[in-house]
């Protein structure tokens, strides 16, 4: 396996090879050194925890923050700069053998970039082993799996229908919303059993728990990229109180809010 500096730019922290795959922490700084063209031999996933800096990729120029998640396949040419400092990631780097044995399609890839919450979440709880390091391989094992394979009640095959991703963009838009089953079911055209019946199936998980998914990762960009109080945060996600907020955060990320913020 390549040394960790061979596959990320930056200071590579923490180290773990687990199953065939290279899990790193990694912190940037603002030198020129950290900012040249250059692509990666396998396929790479990582999360940006703290910090930002702009991206170059595929054409697009993007500016990262706490919170964004990507893939970058293989060989794809990419540019990061202008890194504030304090930028920290974690970062995977998966061999083709790895994929294979986890039986991870370039499809599932590519598909944990975005507002994949149920990713986001289970790349924190690796960041959170990586930095405890006296925790089970297995336990490591098992959530780099579950990365690629979340637990749902049922599988489906295909893409969700179009009314599922009009609902999650709506969810997300509106995530202040109380929303009624009734008022989904008007704005989606959809009747409100097609609803109750797959909303598991392609959310993996119910639908008051995907709305505090979404409430808490809105916090994790304002717990990195601001200094205002941790009560402050949690009623701006739309949370009751900082108890529910602190209990809410830690059952989904493992973390509490206050550890994150100095991790």
């Amino acid at each position: 396996m390549a040394a960790a500096q061979d596959l990320f730019l930056g200071n590579n922290r923490v180290v773990r090879a687990v199953s065939g795959t290279t899990i790193a922490l990694t912190a940037y700084g603002a030198g020129a050194g950290f900012e040249e063209w250059h692509s990666h031999a396998n396929d790479s996933i990582s999360l940006l925890l703290s910090g930002t800096h702009h991206e170059r990729l595929q054409g697009r120029q993007l500016k990262r923050t706490p919170g964004d998640l990507k893939f970058i396949p293989a060989g794809v040419m990419h540019r990061c700069e202008q890194y504030l400092p304090g930028t920290c990631k974690i970062n995977l780097d998966l061999n083709g053998q790895a994929l294979q044995k986890m039986a991870v399609s370039e499809e599932q890839l590519a598909g944990l970039s975005g507002s994949s919450l149920p990713a986001k979440f289970t790349l924190l709880k690796l960041y959170h082993e990586l930095v405890a390091q006296d925790v089970p391989e297995a336990s490591t094992e098992l959530l780099l799996f579950q990365l690629f394979n979340p637990a749902t009640p049922a599988k489906h095959k295909g893409a969700p229908p179009l009314w599922a991703e009009r609902l999650k963009d709506l969810l997300h838009d509106e995530w202040d919303r109380n929303f009624h089953l009734d008022d989904l079911s008007a704005r989606l055209g959809v009747h409100p059993v097609t609803i109750s019946r797959y909303f598991p199936l392609y959310f993996a998980t119910t639908l008051g728990n995907y709305m505090l998914q979404i409430k808490v990762n809105k916090a994790l960009t304002m717990i990195r990229a601001s200094n205002a109080p941790l009560t402050q945060i949690a009623y701006n996600c739309g949370f009751a109180d900082q108890a529910h907020f602190t209990r809410t955060f830690k059952a989904i990320t493992g973390y509490r809010p206050q550890e994150f913020r100095k991790a």
